[in-house]
């Protein structure tokens, strides 16, 4: 009987798993520990992050790996670095659990080559995650992210030699990684982008909810110290579990929030995702906003108070508000549509030009800071909005203010719908709504489609549909806006039945 050799069933059995399993979405690889986010896959995928950067010659200045308090991240950050330190990069790491926004200003405040960050963001505590934050500070664009895929399958495939730390010595290798604990300069950055005298003087009374995740440090400490707030904290201890909820800002998830909020007659409550690059907020009234409305508040406050120059543009992904557009188009300001992932809005950030860049999903940075989203600047943003209400109208809340610019713009009632729809469906629904030119619908006319991110239809009264198919799940995500409440609801029915039409028809 012939031997099989067992580096060949092993780098078969790789191959296999890397094909199927690590691929990179629209912000980094996420995967279930133990199943398929294991201290193996993730030597590989850091060796694969290692020679991409160093085919691109970004080896020179070092890499930073920042992690959240996810279960073992801190270790999956050490390995990590081990197999960064051992191809030769200067690796530092973080001390503690740090936000994303604080990993990506590191890599811009330290002059890196870039920086790994381990997170699986706002997904169920089983899950962990790599994001890749090249030079620049923002998320990977899709065609770096491929080169990283590539050089995975190289080293599935065995034409690319895998690392094995373990041939090194371990105290050798963890002594070439500097730790790094000062990151008072992502604050100071932060504060210098805020109206501060404003907000220490307002005396607001603050709740914050950082759901066990990675600014449960950081954003106490902004709030407490550098503003010199009266805070209570909610989850403000690391817990993986993350208390048995989803580390996610949505409404369902801030109903502790609310009732602290009230208990604590707190002005306003501010909350933030597992690595804090998303942000929710609930005001005095017990109101939550979503992460649209939100974005368009911050743009009408900031072009009140802020000086911005005649080229400055607003961007947002085609699936955020049109909110945004209107109050572009009053202020005399471009507005820039790109598809949803906030890499692309970090891409039109970087040429220093963008007033606000913002994504439905809860992404938000401004001028001047980095080109990644961060909860936190969105948190203290608002922050500064309630102060200022404070202080000119007296009890006079968030949700007011959104009012405010609702009787100046129109209401606007937007949604997202995930229909589940077979994999081998998906083309035909966009195809579907990709072909509704001059389509009528209670006497609405399709005026313009567009199709940079799945199909959206826009019809005369600025009302519209954007179907678009999910790359990891067998989804069809519908979104859907209007200022006329009655054809909001007609929207919402017609899009729901026709696809369901769609997926019969088939069968």
């Amino acid at each position: 009987m012939d031997m099989v050799d067992p580096e060949k069933i092993i780098i078969a059995s790789e191959r296999v798993l890397l094909e199927s399993n690590i691929k990179f979405g629209t912000d980094g690889w996420r995967a279930v520990i133990a199943r398929e986010f294991t201290f193996d896959n993730l030597r590989l995928v850091a060796q694969a992050i290692g020679q991409y950067l160093k085919d691109e010659s970004f080896d020179k200045k070092g890499i930073f790996i920042g992690y959240d308090n996810r279960f073992l991240s801190e270790e999956f950050g050490l390995e990590a670095g081990k197999v960064l330190s051992s191809m030769g990069f200067k690796v530092y790491i973080a001390e503690e659990a740090v936000p994303t926004p604080v990993t990506a200003f590191m890599v811009r405040d330290l002059k890196l080559d870039g920086a790994l960050m381990i997170t699986a963001s706002h997904n169920p505590s089983r899950y962990n995650g790599i994001k890749f934050i090249p030079y620049y500070g923002g998320p990977a664009l899709a065609e770096i992210t491929e080169n990283i895929e590539i050089n995975l399958k190289k080293i599935a495939d065995g034409s690319v030699k895998k690392v094995d730390i373990y041939s090194i010595d371990n105290k050798s290798l963890e002594s070439k990684i500097s730790i790094i604990s000062d990151f008072n300069n992502y604050k100071k950055s932060l504060i210098s982008l805020l109206d501060v005298d404003l907000i220490k003087n307002s005396e607001l009374k603050v709740t914050v909810d950082t759901m066990n995740g990675a600014a449960f440090h950081i954003m106490p400490d902004i709030l407490q110290n550098d503003l010199g707030l009266e805070i209570d904290v909610l989850n403000g201890d690391r817990d993986p579990l993350f208390g048995g909820k989803l580390p996610d800002p949505s409404e369902k998830n801030l109903s502790d929030l609310k009732v602290a909020m009230i208990e604590n007659s707190s002005d306003i409550g501010l909350a933030l995702d597992g690595d804090a690059d998303r942000f929710g907020v609930i005001d005095r009234k017990g109101v939550f906003l979503n992460p649209n409305n939100i974005i368009s508040l911050c743009l009408y406050y900031l072009l009140l108070t802020r000086k911005y120059e005649k080229d400055d543009s607003v961007v947002r992904t085609v699936a955020t508000t049109h909110l945004l557009d209107a109050i572009c188009k009053k202020n005399n300001i471009n507005l820039i549509e790109k598809p949803v992932g906030f890499k692309y809005i970090g891409k039109e950030m970087l040429n220093g030009k963008i007033i606000i860049g913002g994504e439905e999903s809860g992404g938000l940075s401004i001028k001047d800071h980095i080109p990644e989203k961060d909860g936190l600047i969105a948190n203290l943003l608002l922050l500064e909005i309630q102060a200022y209400l404070k202080n000119k109208y007296g009890n006079f809340y968030i949700s007011d203010y959104l009012e405010k610019i609702y009787e100046e713009f129109g209401t606007f009632y937007n949604t997202r719908l995930d229909l589940n729809v077979p994999e081998k469906r998906k083309d035909v629904i966009i195809e579907y709504f990709s072909g509704l030119e001059n389509h009528k619908l209670e006497k609405r006319v399709v005026k313009e489609l567009l199709n940079i991110d799945g199909a959206k239809v826009v019809f005369d009264d600025g009302s519209w549909v954007l179907v678009r198919a999910s790359g990891t799940e067998p989804l069809i995500r519908c979104y859907i806006e209007s200022t006329d409440k009655i054809f909001f609801e007609i929207l919402k029915d017609f899009v729901n039945k026709k696809i369901d039409r769609l997926v019969d028809q088939y069968e």
